[in-house]
């Protein structure tokens, strides 16, 4: 991602994307979209989303791969997504249970590129996460493909990516 932002750098960081009101806003939906996951949250995390074709991808090893091809910790579409949040809601699911408590941290929001009704953006993130006993703090970065409508911003692509996602990690029993 910060080749991402280093490549937008000309327009994006001299202010010529987006107005400081949109700004504003686009921040806040990050911030209240890192709310709904850290209070577990699900179904209106699930409202975010714009409707039709959506993803939410964690790659592993190497953030710029081809995700037909490469592996990944993640890679849902609204189906496996859906599904994925059933699970995590599920109360006999003893994997997810007790639920982790989370807080986190939104920084450094570069929208990338604006076409049409549809906005890149780039963050990132600090998550403390701490589940029966144990403490994690992970760290990354997000990419978003934001779509603008009437009722505010709805993500349409969400890509993930852990700074130590080339190492062995626990389950993930949270949304990231």
């Amino acid at each position: 991602m910060s080749k991402q932002i280093v490549n937008a750098a000309p327009e994006a960081l001299a202010g010529g994307i987006l107005d400081v009101e949109t700004q504003l806003r686009l921040e806040r939906f990050l911030a209240y979209e890192a709310a709904l996951m850290d209070e577990h949250e699900y179904d209106r995390w699930m409202g975010l989303w714009a409707g039709g074709d959506i993803l939410y991808w964690l790659p592993c090893n190497d953030n710029d791969q081809d995700p037909s091809t490469g592996i990944a910790i993640i890679y849902d579409n609204r189906a496996s997504l859906s599904e994925r949040m059933m699970r995590l809601k599920d109360k006999t699911a003893h994997a997810y249970r007790p639920q982790a408590k989370l807080v986190r941290t939104i920084s450094s929001v570069i929208p990338l590129k604006s076409e049409g009704d549809e906005l890149e953006v780039a963050c990132s993130f600090v998550l403390g996460e701490i589940r029966v006993g144990v403490q994690n703090i992970w760290f990354g970065k997000c990419v978003y493909r934001l779509q603008s409508t009437p009722e505010g911003f709805r993500i349409r692509r969400k890509k993930v990516m852990l700074l130590n996602n080339d190492e062995a990690m626990p389950n993930l029993t949270f949304l990231v």
